[in-house]
């Protein structure tokens, strides 16, 4: 991506970036592609919706009218930053996956104007966007001191270890709602050990609902575009050879695992070489490859998955029509005991 000039005003307030760009050899890890692919059924991770071309896609994508995620969770920030804040007390703000804060700009504004000077760490794999978001969050006010740590989560994590004061993690967008049950139990371990009893852990989730309106959500112009571009990504990275108007997007609400899933399905018989990987296979008719998985929760069963790795429900925040939630936990004093090796169950 291009690197981000910021305003020479937002250059001039408490800003720093640490960190170079995750190299793409650990974002875009060839020997993990072809094993997914090699599974049945195939996978593409959803980390290559991320290049330029599906980033822009993703941004669009949040303006759709069906695609109600973003708009809500940012309406129920807008209504309930100083509460959560009044429960936190001061603390440090600390954003895993933070784009360009946006949102997370609400939360600040609060933090400042009820305690003052407050400090915001924002990790992200992209030098750029964090630029953007120190210009989204030190905008408005000159009390705010901004790190950014250009990293992924696990490399972020245990940075922030060593920050002192009381913290509040945050993750928004539903982002933990698209990770895989081994990826969310990582996240889940490694938030708890970068975390002190009596920190918070202030995450944005999905919650399941009708299938009408979530199949909406991931089956409009935006989002069927934005999972063709995976394949040509894979294409321009890999030397690949997908012909994505052989290729038909495929979202729908799987009831039983309570999560959408996002497909690619075959239109006809064909065979798939990445070049630059020496690996080729063999799509058949109708078969389908899976590039994205999106959690939708029941609110007592998600807050159980936090009790068992030692955080407890503090409170929780939804909109009138209770699509959505933004949930507090704080990192008890006596965490419950878990197995450290045992994976997370569906």
């Amino acid at each position: 991506m291009a690197r981000h000039t910021p305003s020479e005003d937002t250059a001039s307030r408490k800003y720093h970036i640490i960190g170079e760009d995750v190299p793409d050899t650990v974002l875009f890890d060839g020997d993990a592609l072809v094993s997914s692919l090699s599974e049945t059924p195939r996978l593409i991770k959803s980390v290559y919706y991320y290049d330029d071309t599906g980033s822009e896609l993703f941004e669009r994508l949040c303006s759709e009218n069906t695609y109600y995620l973003f708009i809500t969770e940012k309406e129920i920030l807008n209504k309930n930053a100083k509460a959560i804040a009044g429960l936190t007390g001061p603390v440090s703000l600390i954003e895993l996956g933070s784009g360009n804060a946006e949102k997370t700009a609400l939360l600040v504004k609060a933090y400042v104007e009820t305690y003052g000077p407050t400090s915001y760490t924002a990790i992200d794999i992209n030098h750029s966007i964090l630029e953007k978001a120190a210009e989204n969050t030190l905008s408005s006010t000159s009390d705010l001191t901004f790190l950014g740590i250009v990293g992924t989560y696990q490399t972020g994590l245990v940075q922030i270890k060593e920050l002192s004061g009381r913290k509040l993690l945050v993750s928004f967008g539903s982002a933990i709602g698209n990770l895989y049950d081994d990826e969310l139990y990582s996240l889940l371990v490694s938030a708890r050990a970068a975390l002190s009893p009596g920190d918070y852990f202030l995450v944005g989730i999905d919650l399941d609902k009708e299938t009408k309106i979530l199949e909406a959500a991931y089956n409009n112009q935006m989002a069927i575009l934005g999972n063709l571009c995976v394949l040509q990504h894979l294409n321009w990275r890999f030397s690949g050879n997908f012909d994505l108007f052989q290729f038909r997007h495929v979202a729908f609400h799987n009831k039983s695992l309570q999560r959408v899933e996002a497909h690619l399905e075959a239109m006809q018989a064909q065979s798939i070489n990445l070049q630059k990987l020496n690996f080729s296979f063999q799509l058949e008719k109708g078969e389908m490859i899976r590039t994205e998985i999106m959690r939708k929760v029941e609110l007592h069963s998600f807050h159980d998955m936090f009790i068992e790795y030692g955080f407890h429900a503090v409170q929780h925040w939804t909109d009138s029509y209770k699509r959505y939630a933004v949930c507090l936990f704080q990192l008890s004093d006596k965490p419950t005991e878990f197995d450290s090796e045992a994976p997370l169950a569906s």
